[in-house]
């Protein structure tokens, strides 16, 4: 339809790396960090930043060698794989070919070879989620609002009383099982990756003690403090290599409709709540709309100012993926898209409830306009569908189109300026990535404004939303849809179905011509709808100009009044004309 446009900043994962390592008392050091922050905002935004430590048996001949080559490797092979490879299918893929590589080694009865085994612990920040992959004792944590939560169990048991060993790691046996986990990360969250010889003698709470407070925003700071974690365990009588690794979150981008998916689905419905409820700090203070699908509270929160609205979706439909689906897109979109004219919806907060919280839109719906004004001129609905328009080019530029455009889902402002409040049936090109739950369903509500091309199941396009614009358009003039659906058996399977009645027998006092646009832009073959928004809004502008003139009397004596009236005017005139032709005559 119109060009993209760069309206919209585009966020990006930004993260610093630090660490330290050191053979403490031990005359080798057997362990390894390594890790990479892309310079590239393209492998940024595809892989991310990776993070590895790894600790080489101290009992392996070329256990040090093993752990040097497991997190260089590791970290080269990431950023090499296709982008198309899920991150856990990707790392389940390398640690598979090291493993294989350090067992045969292992297996080789060659001294310069064998011993070489080792455990391993990398961390993945990928867009707005965390990945951990793990094997063996080398530790990840999350240290978050002064508290150290351990994301990774060690692989290591006592055996006759004995001391702790291994029970699993790289290079032990032909295959392996590893560990993988993933969460949402948030803005300001430190990782650390650690030996066991600096959690092993360090608790959560001296860890979080030595880290919680600090400038951790430089790579220099991060390293300093992983030197002062490091020497912290030494002092407490470590006698092991001592590594840590540090990986701060600085900013994070919008999410992936992928994470926004998985995190959605995992979540509880809430319970219908009534005024004077509370979730998650927010009061709902009134039932703004209920339906078997969803609904919608007025909300505020202690501490803030105004209100907002709360919607939550139906418990009836907790196991219908398609329905959650689509709710996590509504989410999606609302956070993504940055417009005055886009109802905006508040960035995510940790809750173990599905919702979301939006702006309180205040004005009147256009179905409420519409009710309001019952014949309107061109001229009166012109500013309204173009500001109707260019909310849409909003969807449109950023590769969305909306399929569920209509009355009820526009509020207009006390200046008449439109903003869509509802957009869970959005169609967008990379919501492909998300394995789709059965059969595409037709948009919630009246299938009236729909596109004839998305009611058959084909893809939609900006030309479907045009296609809802010119029904609203119809509709504003005539009082009525052009095509009620609602009213038939099925729906139209020929183009003859969808023919229009006459608009100028409910209203005659539009200018001619005004059929023919409409009926271009509500062809039941977007081919034949105008490119663009912009032509059709001109095609209207032009009406409203011919209408205009109408009223100043440009138009002619014979299109004014109505048929009955010229048939007296006629008969008038004819008497009039007699009459005087007799006193003509009589003075003759």
């Amino acid at each position: 339809m119109d060009e993209p446009a760069n309206l919209f900043p585009k966020r990006a994962l930004k993260g610093v790396l630090g660490g330290w390592s050191h053979a403490g008392v031990k005359p080798r050091n057997d362990d390894a960090i390594a890790g990479k922050v892309p310079g590239s905002a393209w492998e940024m935004q595809a892989k991310g930043i990776v993070a590895c430590i790894a600790d080489g048996i101290s009992t392996g001949r070329n256990s040090d060698k093993a752990a040097q080559i497991s997190v260089i490797q590791f970290a080269r092979d990431y950023y090499s794989a296709p982008e198309s490879w899920p991150v856990r299918d990707c790392a389940g893929r390398l640690l598979t070919a090291l493993n294989s590589w350090f067992h045969a080694q292992n297996r080789s009865g060659s001294p310069e070879a064998e011993g070489q085994v080792t455990t391993f612990t990398a961390l993945i920040a990928r867009s707005q989620t965390l990945h951990v992959v793990h094997i063996g004792d080398t530790r990840a944590s999350r240290l978050r609002g002064g508290r150290l939560q351990r994301l990774t169990e060690d692989h290591a048991a006592r055996f006759m009383g004995g001391p702790e060993a291994l029970t699993r790691a790289l290079g032990i046996e032909s295959d392996i099982r590893v560990d993988y986990l993933s969460e949402a990360m948030a803005a300001g969250d430190l990782y650390l990756l650690t030996s066991d010889g600096v959690h092993g003698v360090l608790g959560g709470a001296e860890i979080a003690q030595q880290l919680d407070g600090a400038p951790l925003e430089t790579q220099a700071e991060l390293e300093a403090a992983a030197r002062r974690l490091c020497e912290a365990a030494l002092a407490a009588g470590s006698n092991d290599n001592v590594s840590c690794l540090l990986l701060r979150v600085l900013e994070l981008p919008a999410e992936t409709l992928t994470e926004a998916h998985d995190r959605l689905t995992a979540q509880a419905i809430p319970p219908r709540m009534v005024p004077g409820n509370r979730i998650d700090g927010w009061e709902v203070m009134e039932v703004l709309h209920a339906s078997p699908r969803s609904t919608v509270y007025l909300v505020r929160r202690a501490g803030e100012e105004g209100v907002q609205v709360l919607k939550a979706p139906s418990r009836n439909f907790e196991d219908n993926l398609h329905y959650l689906e689509g709710f996590s897109l509504e989410q999606w979109v609302g956070r993504r898209i940055a417009h005055p004219q886009v109802m905006k919806i508040r960035p995510h907060e940790d809750s173990r409830f599905l919702y979301y919280v939006a702006e309180h839109v205040e004005g009147q719906t256009l179905r409420d306009w519409m009710g309001r004004n019952p014949a309107p001129g061109i001229a009166t609905v012109l500013p309204l569908l173009g500001s109707l328009a260019a909310a849409l080019r909003v969807f449109h530029r950023m590769g969305m189109v909306h399929r569920d455009l209509k009355p009820e889902n526009v509020i207009l402002g006390p200046d008449g300026t439109a903003k869509i409040i509802d957009f869970g049936s959005v169609q967008v090109s990379g919501f492909r990535e998300i394995a789709r739950a059965g059969a595409e369903e037709l948009p919630e509500g009246s299938l009236n404004y729909i596109a004839p091309e998305v009611l058959t199941g084909q893809e939609a396009t900006p030309r479907s939303d045009l296609y809802s614009l010119g029904v609203i358009a119809w509709e504003m003039l005539a009082g009525r849809v052009p095509v009620d659906l609602e009213t038939r058996a099925r729906l139209p399977a020929r183009p003859a179905d969808w023919a229009l009645p006459q608009l100028a027998e409910r209203r005659p006092d539009l200018p001619e011509g005004t059929q023919a646009v409409l009926a271009r832009v509500l062809s039941p073959d977007p081919a034949q709808r105008p490119r663009a928004m912009s032509e059709f809004l001109a095609d209207l502008q032009d009406l409203s100009r011919r209408q205009g003139a109408g009223r100043h009397g440009s138009v002619p004596l014979f299109r004014r009044g109505s048929a009955g009236f010229w048939r007296l005017w006629a008969l008038v005139s004819t008497a009039l004309a007699v009459l005087l032709a007799l006193l003509l005559l009589g003075r003759l």
